[in-house]
């Protein structure tokens, strides 16, 4: 073996060696680094979500215990103090003893039903020290299984004497799951606080005894739903080894990758444990598990967090491969330059022998010689003579060089014009066309003969021609599609424009003499989505108003088309409920879009209430598609929900009815809008939508309850949260009262104008 091979394989061991060490440290490295990331990851987590569920529970069910709780609610639950019927001791703790449920469900209505109204508590229960249930009543949009439903199942009663034992020395808090025993519906998981009602013993002995117990509870849904969206995660409850989501509570589809993630994370639960936080490598996820809450054990319920790590794990592969390119490309380099150093010595003899009789065969192409400069003198023999030649032979190559150069470009530049002037003439017709054919051909034989410097100013002239004249036609041809653009966009606008004047005609033209009635309709553009319906009888009055799919022309089509199904769906006898109306109009409206698409796969549809007025009995009858009925009197507002089924939605089951509310007596003033309302956006960078509770809250503040100025207030308001945002979606209200109109008669407001 040569010296030079020896050389080479001692370079090239070393290489690998330092390799490997660098290998192995990086990925120890990784591996620390991980392991910190990981309980960094479980204590930021657990601390967020243990102080998001301690808000809840402090701001909606501390307030009402009988020790902590605020001082408005304390005696409440006081046995000496009477704040129900201002006796001398608390009727409740009597009613309790005595088995008076009534009188039980009527004192706790007066505590908590406001509160389970405005969704602050999701349900309260109360039992007698026998285990009877005396009370309960639960939220109206609670999700998850109903705890006051006959099929409810809730775990606080598997143990219920040890609970009942354990409030006579305190509330208690813990997180309780009640379960469907039909399995209709998902387990409803809620934060729940449970006390007792203490007062003396009938005997001598002086002790206390516990009457009853209340059991206070929160769903944790929209707190789960708010976390995880204030932190751009996605989260799931784990209940041992079945796993739930918010999408399951609103029967949705889960995210694309979300169920990986759930079987990734029970299988890392069988092999690390119930709190850990690993990567998910294959679906570039961190996937967390930490206890539900300080109460439980995250062995029977945990939070499982999957946030997406897809940078982080992109940001260390590519710096893992630049680490390990990086160090192949010094470990090359270094090979390299350790094999010149080797050749150079050997070699310079030689190139300087091959230089010396090339210039002797008059010779002045570069051969494939390397220029020797490592370890190497300038002022030697061999350098002295190689400088003197190759500078020669490199002047002299250049100049070559420069030449072609100077022709190549030339010819390149030539054929790209060349081809853009063939390209351009082929849009022309006639005499242009011929002529500028004929100035391409002329120019083509000019550049064909002479010298270089003739051919190099026959090219300038040329190029000069060339672009004057693709100036001026391409010109000539913008000018063209331009007036047929202008042609276009005036022929679409004016039909848009005729588009919304018959929209225009489908709203109503009158309202019922006996009916005070006020309109604001904005669609978002010229036409859309939105419109409001009027029928009147003698006997009754239909009104309606719905929110299309879509807004802007297809949402105004859709609008028609809703608008006659509505008319359709009205029995002549008057003889329909509306529900019945409604559920109608859903069969109509669903056999229309059926037969340009049998599956509906784009869910076209509205979303909408109704109301039906029967003047003879002085009845408002309500059915709802994802809408409320909002109702004010100038002392309170409140809400009557519909149902959550979209109008001719492809999802409803065959046969599904739409309920139907009941106000009887009708008074003040009742609200009808689509979702334009609540879904304006705030005009900050992160917005926030205008919403349902605050049009509650606008309604309740209203101290003058008439449809014109529930109308004013609302739309002013809306106007100014969004501020100088343009609309997101069609925009209607519409307020009504069945205490016939006020001086001011009928007024109706459609894109912003008013008509009286």
């Amino acid at each position: 073996m040569t010296i030079k091979a020896r050389l080479l394989l001692i370079l090239v061991g070393g290489i690998l060696l330092l390799f490997g060490a660098s290998f192995y440290s990086d990925q120890q490295l990784s591996e620390a680094n991980a392991s910190y990331n990981a309980e960094a990851s479980i204590t930021s987590y657990t601390s967020a979500w243990f102080g998001s569920l301690d808000g809840g529970y402090v701001n909606n069910l501390e307030v009402y215990d009988p020790t902590d709780g605020s001082f408005s609610n304390i005696d409440f639950w006081d046995f000496e103090k009477d704040p129900y019927t201002d006796g001398d001791t608390n009727p409740l703790h009597a009613a309790f003893r005595d088995g008076n449920e009534q009188s039980v469900s009527d004192f706790l209505d007066e505590v908590f039903l406001d509160a389970i109204d405005n969704e602050a508590i999701t349900f309260v229960t109360a039992y007698a020290a026998n285990g009877q249930r005396y009370y309960c009543n639960s939220s109206l949009y609670l999700v998850g299984a109903d705890p006051c439903s006959e099929d409810a199942s809730p775990d606080y009663l598997d143990d219920f004497d040890g609970l009942f034992s354990a409030v006579g020395r305190g509330s208690t808090r813990r997180i309780s799951l009640i379960t469907d025993t039909t399995g209709e519906l998902p387990v409803s998981v809620n934060d729940t606080m449970a006390f007792g009602l203490e007062m003396p013993a009938e005997d001598a002995s002086g002790e206390s005894q516990t009457v009853g117990m209340i059991i206070l509870g929160i769903n944790i849904v929209d707190g789960l739903e708010m976390f995880a969206e204030n932190f751009e995660i996605e989260t799931a409850i784990a209940i041992q080894d079945d796993v739930i989501t918010v999408y399951d509570y609103y029967e949705e589809e889960l995210p694309e990758g979300l169920s990986g993630l759930i079987e990734s994370d029970l299988s890392a639960s069988r092999a690390e444990g119930y709190t850990y936080s690993t990567i998910v490598p294959e679906l570039k996820h961190r996937a967390t598990s930490i206890p539900f809450s300080r109460e439980t054990r995250a062995s029977e319920v945990r939070l499982l967090i999957f946030d997406d790590q897809t940078e982080l794990i992109e940001a260390l592969e590519q710096s893992s491969f630049q680490n390990q390119l990086s160090f192949a490309l010094v470990g090359g380099a270094i090979l390299l330059v350790v094999f010149s150093i080797t050749t150079v010595s050997f070699n310079r003899i030689n190139s300087s022998i091959l230089a010396l009789e090339k210039i002797e065969r008059g010779e002045l192409e570069k051969t494939d010689e390397n220029d020797y400069t490592l370890f190497t003198s300038d002022n030697d023999e061999v350098s002295r003579l190689q400088r003197s030649i190759e500078e020669y032979r490199e002047h002299r190559i250049e100049a070559e060089s420069q030449r072609k150069e100077r022709s190549r470009r030339r010819d390149e530049r030539d054929s790209i014009m060349f081809e853009k002037m063939s390209v351009l003439s082929q849009q022309l017709e006639g005499n242009a066309r011929d002529m500028l054919v004929q100035e391409i051909m002329d120019m083509r034989d000019k550049l064909s003969s002479g010298n270089d410097e003739d051919k190099e100013q026959a090219s300038i002239e040329m190029m000069s021609r060339a672009f004057s004249k693709m100036s001026e036609e391409v010109s000539t041809l913008i000018d063209a599609r331009t007036q047929e653009l202008v042609v276009a966009r005036d022929e679409i606008s004016s039909s848009i424009r005729y588009a919304a004047k018959l929209q225009k005609t489908l709203l109503p033209k009158s309202y019922p003499g006996d009916i005070e009635i006020e309109v604001e309709w904005r669609p978002r553009d010229l036409v859309g989505g939105d419109i409001y319906f009027i029928k009147d009888f003698p006997d009754r009055v239909y009104i309606a108003v719905v929110d299309c799919t879509g807004h802007g022309v297809p949402g105004a089509f859709l609008s028609i088309i809703a608008r006659s199904h509505l008319d359709k769906a009205i029995r002549e006898d008057g003889d329909q409920t509306a529900g019945e109306y409604l559920s109608e109009v859903n069969a109509l409206l669903r056999a229309t879009l059926s037969r340009a698409d049998q599956s509906n796969t784009n869910e076209e549809g509205f979303d909408g209430g109704v109301c039906i007025y029967r003047r003879e009995s002085r009845t408002l009858e309500f059915a709802g598609a994802k809408a409320s009925l909002f109702n004010v009197d100038g002392q309170d507002a409140s809400e009557v929900g519909g149902d959550r089924k979209s109008v001719g939605s492809s999802r409803i089951p065959d046969g599904f009815q739409y309920s139907t509310h009941y106000v009887n007596s009708p008074s003040g003033a009742f609200v009808m809008l689509t979702d334009g309302i609540t879904d304006v956006m705030s005009p900050e960078e992160r917005p926030v939508a205008f919403g349902r509770r605050r049009v509650l809250r606008i309604l309740r503040d209203s101290k003058n309850a008439t449809p014109s100025n529930i109308v004013k207030e609302i739309i002013s308001s809306v106007d100014l949260y969004r501020g100088n945002a343009p609309l997101r979606d069609d925009l209607t209200l519409l307020a009504f009262s069945l205490e016939g109109p006020t001086p001011a008669t009928e007024n109706l407001a459609i894109s912003g104008e008013s008509k009286g």
